[in-house]
């Protein structure tokens, strides 16, 4: 059995926060593609029984309406994800600044 040393566990680490970021990738585009294709329905359908010669009847108009509460919703899911992501983004940059700084000094003691 080895023992993991503290380089070994922070590799891990961002390794799983690369893996979550990839993932994340992945939800929005499952929430925004959605969203974007049911806004884009509302208003089709919206137009097409606003130019009906009766009008927009009661049902037509609370199923356009579903339809657009089902979009921001979807919105509102995509949109923290996205704050998740720029987060995950922001600390794998940090770990990546921080590792090329060590490397940087560990070169330097080095050639001393």
């Amino acid at each position: 059995m080895t023992n993991q040393n503290l380089t070994d566990k922070t590799y891990d680490v961002v390794e799983r926060i690369d893996l979550q970021k990839q993932g994340l990738k992945v939800t929005i585009m499952a929430f925004v593609l959605p969203a974007l294709m049911c806004s884009a329905a509302s208003v089709y359908f919206y137009f097409v029984s606003l130019h009906q010669k009766g009008g927009l009847s009661d049902i037509n108009l609370a199923l356009i309406a579903l339809s657009f509460l089902i979009c921001i919703a979807l919105l509102a899911i995509a949109s923290k994800k996205i704050i998740k992501f720029v987060e995950l983004k922001n600390k794998l940059n940090g770990i990546e600044a921080l590792e090329e700084t060590i490397s940087k000094e560990v070169l330097k003691y080095e050639t001393d």
